[in-house]
């Protein structure tokens, strides 16, 4: 999952002795090259009600020409509905962190914008963010999956989690399958794998030398080895990344060490191509050719793969029936945030309520055929138009959001990189995640201490 990066080496204190309030400190925060456990400065908005703000909001957003004229109508019965005038401005995806964050240091950032969950304790932490959690998240948050609502929260200074976003749809990753080459291989295409020891029977099956050459022309499975990829595999397994409590390291546990045993297993013994090689083939494209039975992916790739006339189908990444695991994958996507330097908070949140409501949440699904974070969808019988999109919304009941910390970046890149020396052999899965932990706790989770 990429995110767009601010600094390569991101700060989530900064010390400041002058009093510096709004998008301003993000500047000094972002900007140093320097971890520091300095307390922060005061995060609460003036209280107002909806009718003492100026009925005004400035939002920013990244979507896609066909999301975004769907988002132009909801936005023109909000206004209607309260009076208010919502000026949007549609921005690229890419970059569109370094636009924020210069707005912010200029004063010029809008009220609301569509933020990469990534980026979202970044900007909270650089005190960029209006939390939720004085203006009425709790009342949103019985309606609403709670690894959905996880993913726009962050651990602040006193150890506490507040909200900062909202997505306004979900995305996950789910196992996409070749019916196709099931058959041939002599599986029931109507039935993927549901455990990771039913995974590697059928992997020995899918996994052909298909012109007797020696060599393997057809993988069972193809795969990213970056951390928000992997995070199914150590979430099936029992493990987690960080003790969020604590700050404790969890990837030297015995479970995490077994995931990525696991992982390697499936391309060690053959089955999986190695993909994770810089020059190799992509997942996504050698499944398209059906050179690659089954690969992780989002619904993002469902009209991709339709085009490509591929007969596949998509199922729930296997579980753990040892563990009493079904599924689980994780959260990806983008929140709605509000910044800090806005004048209508209120009226701001109240917007996002609205995009977060089943009556909106209905029109995404019919419309744009999105993953839903409102449970009242499922409760009232609202179906996805595509089976496919139907295992998404079951799959989003398994979805788990990525430490509520900032620096995900920086733990993304320090795994990585001793995750790649595990599947070059040049390291123990054990030694690969048990180096990863003592850079982890001395470059990050020490600091938050």
């Amino acid at each position: 999952m990429k995110t767009d990066k601010i600094s390569n080496t991101p700060a989530f204190y900064y010390s400041v002795l002058s009093i510096l309030f709004g998008c301003s400190l993000m500047l000094f925060v972002i900007m140093s090259t320097q971890l520091d456990n300095t307390p922060f400065a005061s995060t609460q908005v003036a209280s107002a009600t909806v009718h003492d703000e100026p009925p005004f909001l400035n939002v920013w957003v990244t979507y896609n020409s066909e999301q975004y004229e769907v988002y132009k109508k909801l936005v023109k019965t909000f206004e209607d509905r309260h009076k208010v005038t919502i000026k949007v401005s549609k921005e690229p995806h890419g970059g569109f962190g370094d636009k924020l964050f210069y707005a912010c240091s200029s004063n010029t950032a809008p009220d609301i914008a569509r933020l990469d969950i990534g980026l979202v304790p970044k900007f909270a932490v650089g005190k960029a963010l209006v939390p939720f959690d004085d203006l009425g998240i709790k009342e949103l948050e019985k309606d609403l999956f709670a690894s959905a609502l996880d993913s726009g929260k962050v651990r602040v200074e006193d150890g506490s989690i507040k909200t900062f976003g909202i997505p306004d749809e979900f995305t996950t990753l789910a196992l996409f399958y070749n019916k196709d080459l099931f058959e041939e291989a002599g599986l029931d295409p109507h039935k993927p794998p549901r455990s990771w020891d039913e995974f590697i029977e059928y992997s020995k099956k899918l996994t052909k030398d298909l012109d007797g050459d020696g060599l393997t022309d057809q993988y069972a499975f193809a795969m990213e080895n970056t951390l928000w990829w992997s995070l199914p595999f150590l979430y099936s397994h029992g493990a987690n990344i960080v003790d969020e409590k604590s700050l404790t390291c969890l990837l030297d546990s015995k479970e995490a060490i077994q995931s990525l045993e696991f992982q390697l297993s499936l391309h060690n013994n053959g089955f999986e191509a190695g993909s994770w090689r810089k020059g190799s083939i992509t997942p996504d494209s050698g499944f398209k050719s059906s050179r690659f039975a089954m690969i992780f992916s989002g619904p993002w790739n469902l009209a991709n793969f339709s085009r490509s006339n591929i007969n596949y189908g998509v199922a729930l990444i296997p579980g753990n029936p040892d563990l009493g695991i079904k599924s689980t994958t994780n959260v990806g996507g983008n929140a709605n945030v509000i910044l800090k330097s806005t004048k209508s908070p209120k009226l701001a949140f109240k917007f996002l309520s609205y995009l977060a409501s089943e009556e909106v949440q209905k029109i995404l699904v019919e419309k744009l055929n999105a993953v839903p974070i409102h449970l009242g969808l499922e409760r009232n019988g609202v179906k996805m138009e595509s089976k496919e999109l139907q295992i998404f919304a079951e799959q989003a009941k398994y979805a788990v959001a990525r430490p509520k910390i900032p620096g995900y970046d920086k733990i993304e890149n320090i795994v990585n990189s001793e995750v790649e020396t595990a599947f070059n052999k040049n390291r123990t899965a054990k030694e690969a995640y048990q180096r990863a932990c003592k850079k982890l706790d001395k470059e990050v989770f020490e600091i938050l201490r």
